[in-house]
């Protein structure tokens, strides 16, 4: 129940809060590789895929905090079921642009091996 409990109220637990105020110093910092390496660059996969899970990392606790300082305002809506829509966006969003990158990643190493 703890563990269900954390996932759903990330903004309410010390340990999460920490990550994501240090993840939240490399936000910019890293995007910057992601912008100027050329795309057959090997290591442009890794900032892409660091960037794509810090970004939705950062997007999902943000959110979490936005749920609880507002949903006691909204009288009509459901504090558990904004969570679990939480969860369960920022997952299916992370796992989409995931399989993308990787898709593209295969693309152009098959691209590259045809062109030999």
């Amino acid at each position: 129940m703890h563990v269900i409990n954390t996932l759903l109220k990330p903004d309410q637990n010390n340990i999460i809060l920490k990550y994501y105020h240090k993840s939240n110093k490399t936000l910019l910092p890293l995007l910057i590789p992601s912008f100027f390496l050329d795309e057959y660059n090997r290591s442009k996969i890794f900032f892409d895929l660091f960037n794509i899970t810090n970004l939705s990392f950062h997007s999902y606790v943000s959110f979490s905090t936005i749920i609880t300082d507002y949903y006691k305002k909204i009288p009509f809506i459901n504090e558990k079921l904004l969570r679990l829509i939480n969860v369960k966006s920022h997952s299916i969003v992370l796992i989409y642009f995931t399989y993308y990158l990787y898709e593209k990643n295969n693309e152009k190493n098959n691209d590259k091996y045809l062109k030999k």
